[in-house]
């Protein structure tokens, strides 16, 4: 399989996310979930999330996209966990979220190619993510820099969100 090289934007830098970012994070992350009102799961999570991003035993991890005053103006969530099928650990790219106002300035195409950077590094086998089928937007860059696959998911819910 050919691997698709991811390029970076000069107009967004990508770093983990800081103490600082605390309410840009929680800002966005409203926003966010307030963008996918259907959305099964509990969306008042922002504050929990945010104390497994700083917590260093926790797998959860965030990167920021910050424009040229470091002011964050998006954020990825992932983990990574070892996959079975390879000596590689693989990473779930669980949210990508860009502020309306950022869209379009490469900001996401950044935070994956971060992510596949600190990927070469850790010898990571994959990482995928998941999108809505009607996210088009978003499939537009996914089908530039990963191959879709056709598995469809199935989710088991067993307690509260």
């Amino acid at each position: 399989m050919r691997e698709k090289a991811l390029m970076m934007t000069p107009a967004v830098t990508i770093r983990p996310a800081l103490p600082k970012d605390r309410a840009a994070f929680l800002n966005m992350w409203r926003d966010f979930v307030a963008s996918a009102p259907g959305e099964p799961g509990n969306h008042e999570m922002g504050e929990r999330n945010w104390d497994r991003i700083t917590d260093a035993a926790s797998g959860l991890k965030c990167i920021v996209a910050v424009d040229g005053s470091d002011a964050p103006q998006g954020f990825t969530l992932f983990l990574t966990f070892p996959f079975t099928w390879s000596k590689g650990d693989a990473c779930y790219l669980q949210d990508i979220y860009v502020r309306a106002e950022s869209r379009g300035s490469g900001a996401a195409r950044a935070m994956i190619a971060h992510l596949q950077q600190l990927g070469l590094q850790a010898g990571w086998f994959k990482i995928f993510w998941m999108t809505q089928p009607d996210n088009l937007t978003a499939q537009r860059l996914y089908d530039r820099v990963a191959q879709r696959m056709d598995y469809l998911r199935y989710d088991l819910n067993i307690c509260e969100p």
